[in-house]
């Protein structure tokens, strides 16, 4: 029981690593992603005026 408790837990810190992994990832591309689209739209509305 007490072994079983124990692999649980590491399981579950294992899981919840990978979890914050995605989300630092997916933060990540998301900030990418924005600041790819300002720039293209900083760029687009330059080229326009200019």
């Amino acid at each position: 029981m007490k072994l079983d408790r124990e692999w649980w837990r590491t399981v579950r810190y294992a899981i919840e690593e990978e979890r914050r992994t995605v989300r630092l990832i997916s933060i990540l591309l998301t900030v990418g992603v924005l600041a790819v689209a300002l720039i293209t739209i900083t760029n687009g509305v330059s080229v326009t005026i200019g």
